[in-house]
């Protein structure tokens, strides 16, 4: 993957974490997506997700249901590039999330 990786692959603790369900409070779960901080940022992602979760906290937890889901894929397609990419990735982890859960869970910095 170019803009993600797994908990074994994690340098740091400075990720964005993507965590199956609902919080558990927990971190670092083993299989959890993770996207740096730097480039969460660099790509404008709290930007995208602002814009379709106008409650979504950079720094906490933030639930994201499958109609939100598809809104934010919806818009990095449109918006393309690099975010597109990205939003791709996390977009395969999600699908299999989604199979067995209601939502899945932003944990911010």
């Amino acid at each position: 993957m170019k803009y993600c990786c797994t908990e074994l692959e994690r340098k740091g603790t400075c990720y964005h974490e993507f965590q199956k369900g609902k919080f558990n409070d927990s971190f670092w779960e083993k299989d959890s997506l993770l996207i740096h901080d730097d480039i969460f940022y660099n790509l404008d992602l709290a930007d995208l997700f602002y814009s379709v979760v106008p409650s979504y906290d950079e720094s906490g937890e933030t639930e994201i249901t499958l109609s939100q889901w598809n809104e934010i894929c919806f818009r990095a397609s449109e918006i393309g590039g690099e975010i597109k990419v990205a939003i791709k990735e996390v977009d395969s982890w999600a699908k299999t999330i989604f199979e067995n859960y209601d939502v899945f869970t932003i944990i911010g910095v």
